[in-house]
């Protein structure tokens, strides 16, 4: 089995480990990127601050719910005029910045949301190891971004009538 499928983005994770209780699997990842650009200049840093530890929910996997264990890093900019002095690396392809579930279950709840709904979605959501609240599915569907609608080729005007079977 091909470890790095379990993962969202294998080029810029590594699994270190893996932990199991009854209803959830954990997966310890750690970033492998030597550097991390500035979210403000685009500078690339290499000079660690600090290292912390950042829990996302994932798609379930088998039935089991899975968390990961994101074990990131904190830069130092390099640049003195960048406002931002010290910064947390991105992971733009795994999760959004401040997120709490993956980019990849994001998507499939707002499917779910978009199909089903608040509380049809929530029990389907359900079955599949994926615990959520209607007001999410809701949130999700408000948050997508829609395509911009075409600008109609043809108007027409339709009669209308005060009284019934007048015009």
């Amino acid at each position: 089995m091909n470890v790095s499928t379990l993962l969202a983005d294998p080029r810029h994770l590594r699994l270190r480990g893996i932990t199991t209780s009854e209803k959830t699997l954990t997966l310890i990842v750690t970033t492998i990127q030597p550097r991390a650009s500035c979210p403000r200049c685009h500078q690339p840093a290499s000079r660690i601050h600090s290292r912390y530890v950042r829990t996302v929910a994932d798609l379930p996997w088998l039935g089991v719910a899975v968390r990961l264990e994101l074990h990131t890093r904190r830069f130092f900019c390099r640049q003195p005029a960048c406002a931002q002095q010290i910064f947390c690396e991105r992971l733009p392809a795994v999760v959004a910045p401040y997120a709490r579930r993956t980019l990849r279950l994001a998507q499939v709840l707002q499917v779910l949301g978009f199909a089903l709904g608040g509380e049809a979605g929530t029990r389907v959501a359900r079955m599949l190891s994926m615990r959520t609240s209607p007001d999410t599915f809701l949130r999700c569907i408000r948050r997508a971004v829609l395509p911009m609608p075409t600008t109609p080729r043809v108007l027409g005007v339709d009669d209308w009538a005060k009284r019934k079977a007048h015009s």
